[in-house]
């Protein structure tokens, strides 16, 4: 067989073989590999940042009753006294009652207005220049559970402090129409109060007011609210 014919026959061989092959025909086997892992479980979770507001050691202000934005409204006064009778003090407890911590405590002071007592019924009668928010001096003492000033002082919050951690007495540099947007408490060292989760902070707060005597107090009330803030 000449060399053309035998490689056209060798060809023709490999041909047949493939078709056979395609067929079915062989006895061969083919494999395919695969391999599989599946993670499961997967979520997106947030904690709670709680604030918990206890003044004079009265009934808890939570922000979480207001389940719309967590700003609770309505928590009880603070001061509630006779004008004549200052300075006036007020204790709080701000406890961080969710699970996330807090990397701040601000405040302010929001309302603050001087008008006439409208608890004297019938009586519309002032005499001389009212007093204004800036007459009223305030210091926020940052204490131990006990609130003992000043065995237990741990920082001036806020207001004046020349010999910390005490404030000073309340003076002019920190009045009720200062913080009219959210200010920062201070702890010791100046430095930022923070609030961990589970946590407690306690306050002393003293409001000095620095007003005329005489008629010119006859039938005034000055009326004012207070915005404690966490940020986490």
């Amino acid at each position: 067989m000449s060399r053309n014919n035998l490689k056209r026959y060798l060809m023709l061989l490999a041909v047949i073989g493939l078709v056979a092959i395609a067929g079915g025909g062989g006895s061969g086997t083919f494999a395919t590999f695969n391999a599989q892992v599946t993670n499961t479980g997967n979520y997106f979770s947030t904690g709670t940042l709680f604030l918990h507001d206890t003044p004079n050691g009265g009934t808890t202000c939570t922000s979480e009753s207001d389940t719309t934005n967590n700003q609770g409204t309505g928590c009880t006064w603070l001061f509630n006294s006779d004008l004549l009778t200052g300075p006036f003090t007020a204790t709080l407890a701000l406890n961080n009652a969710g699970t996330i911590n807090a990397s701040d405590i601000s405040f302010d002071v929001n309302g603050c207005s001087v008008g006439n007592n409208s608890v004297v019924t019938g009586s519309s009668v002032v005499f001389g220049s009212a007093p204004t928010c800036s007459n009223m001096y305030m210091t926020i003492q940052e204490t131990g559970s006990t609130y003992a000033v000043p065995s237990t002082d741990v920082a001036c919050a806020y207001g004046p402090t020349t010999t910390p951690p005490a404030c000073d007495t309340p003076n002019n540099t920190a009045t009720l129409a200062g913080p009219t947007s959210l200010t920062n408490l201070l702890t010791t060292g100046a430095a930022t109060a923070t609030l961990a989760a589970g946590a407690t902070r306690y306050y002393v707060i003293t409001i000095a007011p620095t007003v005329a005597s005489g008629n010119t107090l006859q039938n005034r009330k000055v009326s004012f609210g207070m915005t404690w803030h966490l940020d986490q």
